[in-house]
This record gives C-alpha cells, sequence and structure tokens, in this order.
C-alpha cells in the first residue's frame, strides 16, 4: 500500500495512527542511546539519477522495477535534496552528514575527505560491523578518503588494454561493480555488515549496453538508469538470500541530479537548480513503514543521523544532519533548511561560486546577481521573485551565513594530483585540478548565469552526442575563448585537442596567449614545457617548468617533468634535489624512484638503480619506463628470468605510439632472452 499525506503535520500523524494500528506510532520515539541493533546496512549511491525519470517517482515511460520494489516496501522521500551537485562532496555529505563547509570535501578532485573526520563506515566498523564497498568511478578513489571505515574498498576499475596512455579506466558498468558486491556478501557469516554499493552508469557519456541501447534508443539517459536498475536486482536478490528483511536497512540516494538542457546546463556541477539538487532518496528496513511517501525535503546530511536511529544509536556531536525518523509517525524533523553550494565555476573556471539555501517553499541563490524562486508556484525556477520580496530575502541570507559558516571571504585550497588521475576525472567530463592551490571564495566574479553560451560550446566540444569533427570541436572552444578569455579551462581543453590534432605550435601559441592575458597556471606552464622538450628545447622547456614549480610547487607530475628535463640537461645535482622533493610530498611517487634510478645508471652505481627501479615497479607495475629499465639492468647481470618478465610486462602495456621506437627493439632482446 503506497501512502501520501500531503496535508500538516498533525494531519499526518492522525492519518497515519490510524492507518497502521498504532504500530508506526510506537516507533516514532526516538531510540535509546546505546550500541547499534545488530542490523545489516545496505547503502545504494546512484550517480547523476534524477528522480524524475524512475517509475517510483511518476516516469511511466522507464521500468525501474528494482527500485520501485524498495520504494514499496519501505519509504520514499519525494523531495531529497542533495547539498551539492558534485560526486566526492555529496558522498562525503551522505557518509558524515555534514555539510561541504564542515567535512572540506569542496569539488571533484582537489580534496580528500579527512580521516579524522568519523563516517558511517567508520562508526559502525567501531561496533564490530564488516564493511565493505564498491565503486564504479574513479572520483571516489581511496585516495580521496573515501575509504576511511572500510576493510574492503573495491575501487579497480577495468584495463582498457595496449595502446592506451593510461592504463585504467575511470569506470566501470554497474554490473561488473555488482559482480564483486555479490562475490562478497554470499561469503557474508552472521557478523552485522554495512555494504556500499555506488553505480555510476547514468554519469554522462550516455552508452547503456543492449538491450537497453536499442529500447531507449532516443532516451540513452533513462537507458543508463533501467540497466543499473536491472543490475541493482541481482544485488537484491542475494541480499535476501544473506539478509532477512527485519534484519536489513536498505538506502538509495542518488548524489546529485542531472540538467539536461535547464537553465543552460547540459550535465550539473554549474547552477543550483532543482534539476541538479534533487535526488532520490528510498529508505526500507525495521523501523521503516511501508509504502510511505514524505513530502517535506529530507537532505543527504540526513542520512547518518537517520540510519543511526533506526539502529538505536545516537548520531556523533556536531552533526548538521537530523534524524528522518519522526516523519515515519507524522512528526515534524528539522529538515527545512538545506544548504547548498558548488564552487566548481570559481575553481575551474574563475567564475562566481554559488550558494544557496533551499526551504519547502523557497530556492535563495547567492550569486553576483541573486536569485530567488517560490518552489511552490514555480517548481521550475523560471520566475526570479528576489525583488517583491525582501523580508524572506533577508532571512535566507541569515540562514545561509549560518548554514556556511562564513560571514566573509572564506580560503580554500585544494590538494594536487597527480596526471593519471587528472586524465582519468577529464575523461568523465571533469575538469578539476587546473586551478590555483588556494583561492577566495568572496561571492566575485563572472555570474555563470552570464556564461550559458560558453556553456554550450564547452559541451558541444567535449561530448561524444554533440557528434562534430575534431575541427569543429575546436572551432567551438576558439569561440569560447573569445568570449571567455580569462578561463583558464578552455585554453587546458583547446590545447589539448590542438595537441591531439598535431597543431603544436598552435596550441603553444595558444598557451602564451594566457600567460599574455596574466593567466598564471602552473599547469598550462608545463604544457609549454612539454611542447618545448618535444621540439628538443630542453633548456627552454627548463623555464617553464620551473615556472609551473613556482606556481604550484605541489604538482608532482609538473616536477617529474622538471627533473627529467635537468637530468637530459646533465644537471644531476638539480635533478637529484627535485626527485627527493617529490618524495617528500608523496612517499608513493613511481616516477620519482624511477627518476633516481636513471640518475644512479648515470653515476655508475648499478646497485643502486636497481633498487630505486625495483621500487619504482613496486609502486606501480605499470610504470613502463621502470620496467624497462629495471629489465636491462637484469638482462645486463644474466637473471634472464627476471629480465624477460619485466620485458614481457614492458610490452602488454607500453603504447605503441609512444615506444613505437623501442619496442620492437625490446621485442628482439625479449627473443635473444628465450
Amino acid at each position: 500500500m503506497r501512502l501520501s499525506f500531503p496535508g500538516s503535520p498533525k494531519t499526518l500523524c492522525l492519518c497515519l495512527c490510524v492507518l497502521v494500528a498504532g504500530v508506526a506510532c510506537r516507533r516514532s520515539a526516538e531510540p535509546a542511546p546505546g550500541p547499534p541493533r545488530p542490523l545489516n546496512v545496505v547503502l545504494i549511491t546512484i550517480d547523476t539519477l534524477r528522480p524524475d525519470h524512475l517509475h517510483c517517482y511518476g516516469d511511466a515511460a522507464i521500468e525501474t522495477p528494482t527500485l520501485d520494489g524498495i520504494a514499496k516496501s519501505g519509504v520514499l522521500f519525494e523531495n531529497g535534496v542533495t547539498q551539492t551537485p558534485l560526486t566526492p562532496p555529496s558522498h562525503a555529505s551522505i557518509f558524515t552528514g555534514l555539510n561541504p563547509p564542515s567535512h572540506k570535501v569542496r569539488d571533484t578532485g582537489g580534496f580528500v575527505l579527512s580521516p579524522s573526520t568519523p563516517t558511517l563506515a567508520s562508526l559502525l566498523q567501531q561496533q564490530g560491523w564488516d564493511t565493505a564497498a564498491f565503486i564504479s568511478s574513479s572520483v571516489l578513489k581511496k585516495r580521496f578518503g573515501f575509504d576511511h571505515g572500510f576493510a574492503v574498498y573495491d575501487d579497480q576499475m577495468p584495463h582498457p588494454g595496449q595502446g592506451h596512455e593510461f592504463l585504467e579506466d575511470a569506470e566501470r558498468r554497474a554490473g561488473d561493480t555488482v559482480d564483486h558486491a555479490v562475490a562478497w556478501l554470499e561469503k557474508r557469516t552472521d557478523k552485522p555488515f554495512f555494504l556500499w554499493v555506488h553505480v555510476y552508469d547514468p554519469h554522462t557519456p550516455y552508452d547503456p549496453p543492449s538491450p537497453f541501447r536499442e529500447q531507449y534508443k532516443d532516451r540513452p539517459y533513462d537507458g543508463e538508469i533501467a540497466y543499473a536498475d536491472r543490475e541493482l536486482g541481482r544485488l537484491m536478490e542475494s541480499l535476501k538470500r544473506k539478509s532477512a528483511p527485519e534484519k536489513t536497512l536498505v538506502a538509495v540516494l542518488s548524489d546529485h541530479g542531472e540538467s539536461l538542457g535547464e537553465h543552460g546546463e547540459y550535465s550539473h556541477g554549474v547552477f543550483l537548480y532543482d534539476s541538479t539538487l534533487r535526488i532520490a532518496f528510498l529508505l526500507s528496513g525495521p523501523g521503516v513503514p511501508a509504502g510511505m511517501r514524505v513530502t517535506p525535503q529530507a537532505r543527504t546530511i540526513d542520512l547518518l543521523p537517520t540510519i543511526l536511529a533506526l539502529m538505536g544509536s545516537p548520531a556523533p556531536a556536531g552533526i548538521e544532519g537530523v534524524s528522518l525518523v519522526p516523519f515515519f509517525s507524522g512528526k515534524d524533523a528539522d529538515t527545512a533548511i538545506s544548504y547548498a553550494e558548488t564552487l566548481y565555476p570559481k575553481i575551474n573556471m574563475g567564475w562566481a561560486e554559488l550558494r544557496g539555501i533551499r526551504t519547502n517553499q523557497w530556492k535563495y541563490i547567492r550569486a553576483p546577481r541573486p536569485e530567488l524562486y517560490d518552489l511552490t508556484r514555480d517548481p521550475g525556477e523560471t520566475n526570479n521573485v528576489l525583488a517583491g520580496h525582501s523580508p524572506e530575502v533577508r532571512k535566507l541570507e541569515a540562514q545561509l551565513v549560518a548554514a556556511s559558516r562564513s560571514t566573509g571571504p572564506e580560503k580554500v585550497e585544494t590538494t594536487p594530483m597527480d596526471e593519471k588521475t587528472l586524465a582519468q576525472l577529464k575523461t568523465l567530463g571533469y575538469t578539476s585540478g587546473f586551478s590555483p592551490r588556494s583561492f577566495s571564495l568572496n561571492g566575485q566574479g563572472v555570474d555563470p548565469k552570464d556564461r550559458v553560451a560558453v556553456l554550450k560550446l564547452m559541451d558541444d566540444a567535449e561530448q561524444p552526442r554533440s557528434g562534430l569533427s575534431a575541427q569543429r570541436r575546436i572551432e567551438a572552444l576558439q569561440q569560447a575563448v573569445r568570449l571567455d578569455p580569462a578561463n583558464p579551462l578552455l585554453y587546458y581543453s583547446l590545447g589539448a585537442k590542438l595537441e591531439m590534432a598535431g597543431r603544436y605550435d598552435d596550441a603553444m601559441k595558444l598557451y602564451r596567449a594566457a600567460a599574455e592575458k596574466g593567466i598564471q597556471n602552473g599547469r598550462l606552464r608545463s604544457r609549454m614545457g612539454d611542447l618545448l622538450v618535444r621540439s628538443g628545447k630542453k633548456a627552454e622547456a627548463v623555464v617553464e617548468y620551473e615556472k609551473a614549480a613556482v606556481l604550484d610547487p605541489a604538482d608532482v607530475a609538473s616536477q617529474a617533468n622538471l627533473a627529467t628535463a635537468y637530468l637530459e640537461l646533465g644537471r644531476l645535482g638539480d635533478a637529484e634535489r627535485v626527485y627527493k622533493a617529490i618524495l617528500a610530498i608523496d612517499p608513493a611517487s613511481s616516477a620519482a624512484q624511477n627518476g633516481l634510478g636513471v640518475l644512479a645508471i648515470q653515476r655508475q652505481d648499478g646497485t643502486a638503480a636497481r633498487g630505486y627501479f625495483e621500487k619504482a615497479v613496486e609502486l606501480d607495475p605499470d610504470l613502463v619506463e621502470a620496467q624497462l629499465n629495471l629489465g636491462l639492468l637484469y638482462q645486463m647481470a644474466g637473471d634472464r628470468v627476471r629480465a624477460r618478465a619485466c620485458f614481457e610486462q614492458f610490452l602488454a602495456k607500453a603504447s605503441p605510439r609512444q615506444y613505437a621506437a623501442v619496442i620492437p627493439k625490446v621485442r628482439a632482446a625479449l627473443a635473444e632472452l628465450q
């Protein structure tokens, strides 16, 4: 039975008490503090899922029987909302019960969740729960801190095979992730467990597998959702075999929605409209009424205290979310004020960041040109009524100041990422990591609303769905640069496409133009250094790499390029200094270990070189340069078995394009060894 209660909280309580004969009313009281009840908890997060594209939320054109079944057996929150339309910060809010200014994960890439911040996983692990996570995207890799509290954190993406520069895909299909999760589930004993399964399929690019590709031919986004639903059905079947329903809490949330062209946005992250803030939010299990629909908004920060309340355990002090359990008996829960932010425009494009407050009636967005929408009359947020509601605006602005914990400009610092991580994020449509290490949130800059034409050009240039040729994509970005000449991301994206097309001189001119316009970006300087190395101008390349190091001293990828350039110029002391500086920043840098090995070879110290190369391979078996160098040392030492193993690893993983001149020689050496 599915219930809908549109009336006041008192009416809601009366109706529910009558219909369920007092059972829900007895559950309405918050559980007394104590150790958690030994319930199994399963959290499913679905990336980029709009609730209005699910059958249980009213979309009759899509088949989502798994999620419909969870909704039927429990509670569906009709107005679930996220704190930010970006995957890592939203998941951080889900796991910590905190808003982004409190948990400090503010964007995709460049931020790490602190291990000192309690999470749902760490709290349950401390109480003796088995904990496991199965992740479908590199944006949630353990390097970003989301493995805190998980004994098992399966974040290994597939390997695309030979010929690829980066030897791990950025995502994996829901089917692969569910396979791993089911295998873990089938081994469970009677010990309570917490399982997190994250699926990524609805995220752009939309490319569902058959038969969903054909079934949803003109709606590939829906095809991805329907496919994910089918795979999650296998997870739920396994769960039924291993955990009785009366012992199992199941929560399903999207991390954020997706803008399918509304307001001039074609994915998510730039704006704070409901197309990206609204989420699917389902909950079932002991203590959760079946078939109930809750109308007041429920926030991502409310999941942690709700799960703990259902388990009879208090939430940690300082949590900003609240338990949603009172809603189940018609009482009120303090969810009326929902904080929202997106720093993506500021961090990546130099525009103004956006912050907002959403209530059950109002949406207030603080921007260079602020906005106010009456969601009860204008759910599409098309009519900005800010001018006529000054008292409401003052109240909402005060609530925003309190929720953001900031009365003035806020300084935010990012964490450096390696080139491999940046490339993976880029393939997923994210562009974080190209910004300065620190910046000020002051509300100043271009209003993102004034750059919707640039967003369209970027979408045309970057998304496969546009169908444009490589040249037309370049032209789109060139037009975007003319419209937004201070945007560092455009230079980086356009330069990458020019380099891919072999137009290296044009790329260099572009990077120099960015520098002349005052865009001081370490990665653009590093790109200039790369191009100068390509043209044989190593001394000039060193100058650019040194500038990159000054602009971003923690960028280990640029530092490694600088050290390599020093090495090739015979400046061994400078090379050693930089390689050791890299290891001080990142002790797990395989590139620095490999570089020190090459340096030892030049100093005719084979023993030291071998140690460095072995360490590099241990840290990263996919670093083909280290495999090759170590293989050569083994060959010289007469260790034929290990030399063969290294050469075979090199040939299996080396890019034919990048190592075209080397591969035949390695094959010949391998033939001699065999």
